[in-house]
């Protein structure tokens, strides 16, 4: 390549050329460079922006949750002071059943004839008779009342044991029966009471809250 004359080297154009290619060269670095500097910025800013989304997003899922739970506890406190409640009262009820704050002559009267109507059948009879009320009185302890109560009782085998075994069950929350004590079992053996049947006098206790007035 031959070399420029010494005087195009030096004339003003080509000056001026050579600067304006140096200009133009370093105005495409300077290009590139900003070009890197807001790439770099903007990558930076969008991860810090997708950070604090996520952040957020956490945050309300957090929430959410939590107060999905406190409703929870909510309703589960709420269940457990219902059932807690009804449960209460259930057992008020047959607490008023089992340990009555009367004597209840007539509801006793309605359980005995309840269970005699049930029970008695023409091969396997139980039958009561002469039915009567003592004078309540306070127990020895003091802590309550009794209510004494006698009966003439003629049944089968069978049916004298389930007897024993029905007062003897008493008292329970689950049955809802009447608290009674049988005191004692006075044996019948007249010749009339029947072939395979038991006579016997049953003296009972039933018992009842004491009077606090």
């Amino acid at each position: 390549m031959e070399s420029l004359p010494q005087t195009q080297l030096g004339s003003p154009a080509f000056i001026r050329q050579h600067y304006l290619s140096r200009s133009i060269k370093l105005y495409m670095i300077g290009v590139v460079i900003v070009g890197l500097l807001v790439s770099y910025y903007g990558i930076e800013k969008y991860l810090e922006y997708s950070d604090k989304v996520a952040i957020v997003n956490d945050s309300e899922k957090g929430l959410a949750g939590l107060t999905q739970t406190k409703k929870s506890d909510g309703d589960l406190a709420t269940k457990v002071q219902t059932d807690y409640k009804e449960q209460d009262e259930e057992m008020r009820k047959g607490l008023a059943l089992v340990f009555p704050s009367q004597e209840n002559y007539t509801e006793l009267t309605k359980i005995f004839d309840a269970y005699f109507l049930e029970n008695n059948r023409v091969n396997n009879p139980i039958i009561a008779t002469d039915m009567q009320f003592g004078t309540p009185a306070a127990d020895t302890s003091g802590k309550y009342d009794v209510l004494p109560i006698s009966m003439n009782i003629t049944a089968s085998e069978a049916n004298f044991y389930k007897f024993l075994s029905f007062v003897q069950d008493s008292g329970t929350l689950t049955k809802k029966l009447r608290l009674l004590d049988l005191k004692s079992v006075q044996m019948n053996f007249a010749e009339d009471a029947g072939k395979h049947k038991i006579q016997f006098r049953a003296e009972i206790s039933a018992y009842f809250q004491k009077d606090k007035s």
